[in-house]
């Protein structure tokens, strides 16, 4: 499911610029009552939705129409989260978390390199050519979100779309700071990891602590443990901060839990707190190795005893050595971290 609030705007967007609402529903199971009324929306027929509108616009992209004027509010409580966190960092990490439970075909994985940090947008199904669209929005969305706290980008945003250049030769029609690159291995937004820290001028404690409340309760609210949500949401927490990484504690406080229910949960998701902190910790690892840092270097970053004891651990984890890892990476014989 995928929550209502983005179609809304996209009927609405529509109905201003005179299109027959009709023909937006075409072959979905929804009409107008329907989709004012319904808090959330199959994957399939949101993605009818998408399909039609793009044909009944011809060239004009549809992200660029959708997020013109609505900005953070096409994301709902999710855009509340990131307005109100105290840095870029913490509400990147909420955007993240909360796609875990916004929709269960795609979300936003958030991923800290020692240089580079980047936003991707993750999907479990083939969108075919609705992937720009979802691509376009989002890029538009995030380079809002990061000019609004950062102030200016100067070139150091890139794009990335896991898709080759659509057929008519035309690009995104909503203006990007960056460069844009088709064909890639995934389809995201790259920018600088020292932007993380960078405090929000639009911080508001009180609405932070609202939303996080409004996260856990979503959360504890997921359909069942087979829809892995705490291990999601954990997931993203920990893949979007640097080492040292928090504990269960910390995690759990944010999300007005105990330390005991949070295990439990994780429990029934059949993982643990530590199965997912040590992939993270590897994941960072991995991202270091291929910034060309040392193997040494790498251990003593991430707080092993020495380099011999970080190789048995990432050798036990990816049966196979570092050096191997990133040899193996660079020929395409893994592709994901």
């Amino acid at each position: 499911m995928i929550s209502a609030h983005y179609a809304r705007l996209l009927h609405r967007e529509l109905l201003l610029r005179g299109h027959d609402e009709v023909a937006l529903f075409r072959g979905s199971s929804l009409n107008s009552k329907a989709l004012w009324q319904l808090t959330k929306l199959s994957p399939d027929d949101f993605i009818q939705l998408l399909t039609n509108a793009q044909e009944m616009l011809g060239q004009t992209q549809l992200g660029a129409i959708v997020t013109s004027r609505n900005r953070l509010a096409t994301l709902g409580m999710m855009g509340v989260a990131m307005m109100s966190a105290p840095t870029l960092g913490a509400g990147l990490q909420a955007m993240s978390s909360y796609s875990t439970v916004e929709a269960d075909y795609l979300h936003f994985e958030l991923l800290a390199g020692r240089r580079v940090t980047r936003v991707t947008l993750e999907v479990d199904r083939d969108l075919g050519t609705s992937l720009l669209i979802h691509a376009e929005t989002s890029f538009a969305l995030l380079q809002d979100y990061l000019l609004d706290l950062v102030g200016s980008a100067e070139g150091a945003i890139q794009f990335s779309v896991a898709q080759p250049p659509p057929k008519h030769g035309a690009m995104l029609k909503t203006p990007i700071e960056g460069k844009l690159n088709f064909d890639c291995r995934f389809t995201g937004v790259e920018f600088p990891t020292e932007w993380l820290t960078t405090r929000s001028p639009f911080s508001n404690p009180e609405v932070w602590q609202i939303s996080r409340r409004h996260l856990s309760e979503q959360l504890q609210q997921a359909s069942s443990p087979g829809d892995q949500p705490f291990t999601r949401h954990l997931r993203s927490v920990l893949q979007s901060q640097r080492p040292p990484l928090p504990d269960i504690n910390e995690i759990a406080e944010s999300l007005h839990l105990s330390p005991r229910t949070l295990s439990r949960r994780l429990m029934e998701e059949r993982t643990t707190f530590r199965e997912l902190k040590l992939k993270a910790v590897h994941d960072c690892a991995k991202n270091m190795l291929l910034d060309g840092a040392s193997v040494e270097a790498v251990a003593a970053e991430l707080g092993y005893e020495n380099a011999a004891n970080f190789r048995r651990s990432f050798r036990a984890l990816n049966r196979c050595s570092p050096t191997q890892w990133v040899k193996d990476f660079h020929q395409g014989s893994v592709t994901d971290l």
